[in-house]
């Protein structure tokens, strides 16, 4: 069986049906690298709301541990309720509909205490150049060298029919905050599961401070949730086509980066037992395989909480502002993360047909989504005595319960992971991994 057949499988296998032992794999880590992994490569994406709704609170002490074990990385502020928010210059700011100056001093404030900076959507679809500008000023000042760049509009194409408008449109509200801010960085242009406009997006605004081509990609519609398609949709389809465009696009015009600003498995929200359970943990790993192999810098998925609906794919869950723990994604993320920055590996896998494998700087993934344990015999790049072994797992793919290294991240970002010590002969080292978890091998 191939594909989302054998994916389809779990589900009954991890309810007591019997299966056939997996073989053991053979991993080989390929020396060559065309990019490299940096620490912000795993970050979060939040609704601008959020802002002025002051969930970003350098007081609140859970959220502030849950970003710093995950960081330092990258905050990109934007996503739908970036373009039904309106700048209040002379606001007193805490009102969730509206960004006030306050709200972007307790942004800052939030900024310095984790160690992330921030990608900062500024409204287009209902702004104008002057008041855009004006936020922007403001913005930079106060963020100073924690602002990376200005995302101007969320996903332009679902409200701009093409792309010549867009240009128009965009270029008019850029060379209004370069009025202001003569430095000001840009990310673009942004689209919603397209990448049609990259290519024209770095050629014509390269020389107008954009610096990260952008795009926001989710697998389908939260009506077409399930395990399996969520597990296959980074073989095949729009994520991995997606990353070879932004790729293609970033390399013709001399862009200096790429990256998903905002994504997450399903749009409208995901589906709970399919968006936050560990399935979703070994997706996210996935998908930022497939990104770095793109020569893509990183992902921003998509959380927090809307008004728009329950945000059940969300890395961090929360009660109103207040985190209460952690989802599979977090958990994807928190993995990567262990490994380090460092040149992106791909890696060969023999023997099993849904194991996916690559290594980070001298570490190695080994990713089971295959019916049962698998014993990988691993080809490492460097040579090491020993290895110490992070195993993420659960009890089935729909399960909540998960642990990295026999340990849960609690909402105070408690962590006390004890991961196996396994002997190295030269560069060679055998692990297993259970069916349905994934496994880090880390060398350094």
């Amino acid at each position: 069986m191939r594909g989302a057949a054998v994916v389809a499988a779990l589900l009954i296998v991890f309810s007591g049906a019997p299966a056939q032992a997996a073989p053991a794999v053979s991993v080989q880590v390929d020396p060559a690298s065309k990019s490299q992994v940096g620490r912000d490569f795993a970050g979060f994406s939040y609704e601008k709301d959020r802002v002025g709704a002051r969930m970003f609170n350098a007081r609140n002490a859970d959220l502030v541990r849950l970003f710093r074990l995950l960081g330092p990385s990258l905050l990109r502020i934007g996503g739908n309720l970036v373009d039904m928010t309106t700048w209040k210059p002379d606001g007193s700011g805490g009102v969730a509909t509206e960004v006030a100056p306050s709200d972007i001093r307790e942004l800052a404030l939030f900024a310095k205490a984790t160690g992330w900076k921030v990608i900062y959507g500024i409204n287009l679809k209902t702004n104008t150049p002057e008041a855009a500008a004006d936020e922007a000023a403001v913005a930079a000042k106060v963020l100073g060298k924690d602002l990376v760049a200005f995302e101007v509009g969320n996903e332009p194409n679902v409200y701009v029919k093409t792309w010549p408008e867009y240009e128009a449109l965009f270029t008019k509200f850029a060379d209004a905050i370069r009025a202001k801010v003569p430095d000001a960085k840009f990310d673009g242009p942004g689209e919603a599961n397209k990448t049609a406009w990259a290519m024209d997006f770095g050629r014509t605004q390269k020389d107008r401070g954009a610096t990260i081509l952008s795009t926001h990609q989710y697998i389908a519609r939260n009506d077409k949730a399930s395990i399996p398609d969520m597990l296959a949709s980074n073989k095949s389809g729009r994520l991995p086509t997606a990353s070879a465009a932004m790729q293609k696009a970033r390399e013709a015009n001399g862009i200096k980066q790429w990256r998903v600003t905002e994504a997450n498995n399903y749009y409208h929200g995901g589906a709970a037992g399919v968006s936050d359970v560990q399935a979703a943990a070994l997706w996210s790993l996935d998908y930022m395989s497939g990104v770095a192999a793109q020569q893509g810098s990183g992902i921003n998925f998509h959380g927090g909480t809307s008004v728009q609906f329950p945000l059940h794919y969300s890395p961090i869950k929360y009660d109103g502002l207040n985190p209460v723990g952690v989802q599979g994604v977090y958990y994807g993320e928190l993995l990567w993360k262990l490994a380090g920055p460092g040149a992106y590996h791909a890696a060969s896998v023999t023997g099993a047909d849904e194991v996916t494998a690559w290594g980070i700087g001298n570490n190695a993934f080994v990713n089971n989504k295959s019916t049962a344990a698998v014993t990988a015999t691993i080809t490492l790049l460097a040579k090491a005595h020993h290895a110490r072994v992070y195993v993420l797992t659960a009890p089935k793919l729909d399960s909540t319960a998960i642990t990295i290294a026999g340990s849960k991240v609690e909402k105070n970002a408690k962590f006390t992971p004890r991961p196996q010590n396994v002997k190295v002969t030269g560069t060679t080292t055998t692990v297993d991994v259970p069916a349905g978890s994934a496994v880090l091998v880390v060398t350094r």
